[in-house]
């Protein structure tokens, strides 16, 4: 059922955007390929959903003739992707690497007392487990897999971490998928993501992010 509906959207966005920008245009969903050494930058979901008035994986393949610049920040400066590096590069536990508090104040502040789909202690325990054992997963893998390898009949790669292409063509972080963004900076290899919003001066550039890199450039 969930296909159906992303078939529909993908159906109406793909050929509004055909119309207006020809035929290699951004099509809802669809996979790329990111050489994890080119990101440098990212917008936190919440922030630019705000901004746009809708859901940010909703907003995937959406052309934007005005790049919200302002919302932009260092990837260096994400405190997920902070604790996530000083736990499998550093080797801290995620309460030494600050993970576990940062989680408990997000679903604290939370309107719903939610975050990460995690309510309380025991959630946020379970799921920093379970992402030990993806990482572990990913190690013998050698790189991020794609949506439809690790769930067969994936709608394209609805579900994946979610990358923008701004201005000039450079890959943007949207914030969704922290974590296994956070595996593939570490782990160095290009990897499959859901493509996010693209800036009109990059449409040009948006072929070359749909074959997979050769090697990973940095």
């Amino acid at each position: 059922m969930s296909n159906i509906r992303y078939l529909v959207r993908a159906l109406l966005i793909d050929n509004v955007n055909r119309l207006k920008f020809g035929f290699s245009a951004p099509r809802y969903g669809e996979q790329i390929w990111v050489r994890p050494g080119d990101l440098r930058h990212y917008i936190e979901s919440a922030d630019l959903g705000k901004r746009l008035g809708r859901p940010v994986r909703k907003l995937s393949g959406r052309v934007l003739n005005e790049w919200p610049t302002d919302l932009q920040q260092r990837i260096s400066d994400n405190p997920k992707i902070g604790y996530c590096f000083d736990h499998w590069v550093q080797g801290k536990t995620w309460a030494e690497a600050g993970a576990i508090n940062f989680m408990l104040e997000k679903i604290a502040s939370s309107p719903a007392g939610v975050s990460d789909e995690c309510r309380d202690y025991g959630d946020v325990i379970e799921r920093f487990e379970t992402l030990d054992r993806i990482w572990a997963d990913l190690g013998k893998r050698g790189s991020l897999p794609s949506r439809q390898e690790l769930i067969p009949g994936n709608f394209r790669e609805i579900g994946g971490v979610l990358i923008h292409i701004g201005p000039g063509g450079e890959p943007i972080f949207s914030g969704a998928g922290c974590h296994r963004f956070a595996m593939a900076l570490i782990m160095g290899a290009p990897f499959p993501a859901q493509l996010g919003c693209v800036h009109e001066s990059a449409l040009d550039q948006l072929p070359e992010f749909r074959s997979r890199p050769c090697a990973p450039i940095f």
